[in-house]
């Protein structure tokens, strides 16, 4: 029997190329080319859920508008203004349930979700904005770095 895996992904520059939303004067949602056929894959291997910063009506709207909320398990949803402040509160949620992935792309969320709770397997999404400007810290290493969600199968699937 395997045992149950949830797969926490932040939204911007892990799923959405914001950096098009930002420029289009936020009216222009798109999904990089790989999410919807990674996202049905994944779903097969693993729950799926968020753990995103922004605000709530905002990114749900993105995820409506892609059609990718069928997807997310709604008990998975976690969508808050900061999310830094609230990395330990959700975390902790998820201390018994099973193999926990958290997906983002800025590597101080990755470095206090592992600090928060040492059980869950950070991957990097090296992507988008930040991809080139962040500098990884010597106390700090993700689990994983991968480039798109396609590659973020494999890691999962085989953990």
């Amino acid at each position: 029997m395997t045992s149950k895996k949830i797969v926490l992904l932040d939204i911007d520059d892990t799923l959405f190329n914001t950096e098009k939303l930002i420029h289009s004067s936020f009216f222009v949602y798109e999904l990089y080319k790989e999410v919807i056929t990674a996202l049905s894959e994944l779903s097969t291997i693993a729950t799926l859920g968020v753990f995103s910063q922004v605000e709530v009506a905002f990114q749900t709207k993105k995820m409506h508008e892609t059609n990718i909320e069928q997807y997310f398990s709604e008990d998975h949803i976690h969508i808050m203004e900061f999310k830094l402040e609230m990395m330990h509160e959700i975390l902790a949620k998820y201390h018994d349930q099973g193999e926990i992935f958290v997906v983002d792309d800025r590597l101080e969320n990755l470095h206090m979700a592992k600090k928060s709770a040492p059980y869950v397997f950070t991957i990097w999404m090296k992507r988008g904005r930040y991809a080139d400007i962040q500098e990884q810290k010597a106390d700090f290493t993700p689990d994983a770095i991968v480039e798109n969600l396609q590659g973020i199968i494999p890691v999962i699937r085989d953990y």
